[in-house]
């Protein structure tokens, strides 16, 4: 089996740890090895899952009540592949304190105003596992979802998470909860925050096609990069419980370059195997980079020839009510309905 040695290098000498952002059993494999504390999970990932390893699922999906239709039966397909990845990395869960090895697992994208319909599917899956994770977007709605998630004693990922402001809303909510659950006699869960910085770059890289901008790609790689950074330097500041989960990299430096953060990356294979060919090359440095500053001149030409970016950017860019309308609030959640939801509902 191989093994990526600068993940495998991070995890082991480093405060930052990481997780396997793909529900594939041999890309599993690669991650453990390789110092990976957990698995992400969505409905893309899932329906790849299904349809790659459709061996693996048969007797999963067969089971599947003919009465579960629709999104109910898209909840029921997600479960199979959710609780099979919960029970491989049970161990770790238990040997962590109950602080590791979290399979982390989406609601319905398209339900991301409805707050009602997103805690009764928060509620489904995490009755899969006392090591699930409910991903719930950082939307309006998805917020006070968070909360009341919290509030039960629930794990939970906030998800599409492409702004400081929502990451922050998010952090403030579990506070919440964490506070209501401990008033109940309960004990408070563990909570990371997804920071999508690769969706925000997505959208960014849209809008400089479409006006014309002319921002590099190079710039706007190190846009994303700094949104993180920010967002952490802000979460640590405030001393909140929930820690922060960077998510969906475009480069390994960007992976790199937040080495040293008390953070739960999440790492995609493609990104993994990026990552393994930079530092055979040289091209990434095994050292703390958290606390070095990104590039000011690329976040300052970012931010002149995209606004939006300065919305992304701020600690208070967006309001909470404004979060469903933010452009690459709209475009990750279309994506993960079309190339994931949608596919599962047709399986």
């Amino acid at each position: 089996m191989s093994k990526i040695e600068y993940l495998n290098w991070m995890a082991k000498n480093t405060l930052t740890q990481w997780c396997n952002d793909s529900a594939l059993m041999p890309d599993l494999d690669v991650a453990l090895a390789s110092g990976a504390i957990g698995c992400t999970s969505n409905a893309p990932l899932t329906f790849e899952a299904l349809t790659v390893e459709s061996k693996l699922y048969v007797d999963g999906v067969s089971a599947i009540p003919s009465t579960a239709r629709g999104d109910d039966r898209v909840v029921e397909l997600l479960g199979v592949v959710v609780r099979n990845i919960a029970r491989r990395l049970h161990d770790i869960y238990e040997t962590s304190g109950r602080t590791c090895g979290f399979i982390r697992c989406q609601v319905q994208p398209k339900k991301s105003g409805n707050g009602a319909a997103m805690l009764r599917q928060g509620e489904k899956i995490a009755s899969w596992g006392d090591n699930v994770m409910v991903k719930i977007p950082g939307t309006f709605s998805g917020v006070q979802v968070l909360e009341e998630l919290a509030a039960a004693g629930v794990p939970t990922t906030p998800t599409v998470c492409v702004s400081v402001s929502q990451v922050l809303a998010a952090a403030e909510a579990n506070e919440r909860g964490r506070a209501r659950a401990k008033a109940a006699g309960l004990q408070p869960a563990p909570s990371t925050a997804a920071l999508v910085m690769g969706r925000l770059q997505d959208y960014l890289a849209a809008i400089n096609r479409e006006r014309n901008a002319g921002v590099s790609p190079t710039d706007l790689e190190t846009a994303a990069l700094a949104v993180v950074k920010r967002c952490y330097a802000v979460m640590k500041e405030r001393g909140y419980a929930q820690l922060l989960m960077p998510a969906a990299f475009r480069a390994p430096r960007q992976v790199a370059e937040l080495v040293g953060a008390v953070a739960h990356m999440t790492i995609h294979p493609k990104i993994q195997a990026a990552i393994a060919k930079a530092d055979a090359e040289g091209a990434i440095k095994r050292k703390i980079s958290i606390d070095d500053p990104v590039d000011a001149d690329a976040v300052a030409r970012v931010a002149r020839a995209l606004p939006e970016f300065a919305l992304a950017y701020a600690p208070d860019g967006l309001r909470p009510e404004d979060f469903d309308a933010f452009g690459a609030t709209v475009m990750t959640l279309d994506g993960f309905d079309k190339s994931g939801w949608q596919k599962l509902q047709a399986l």
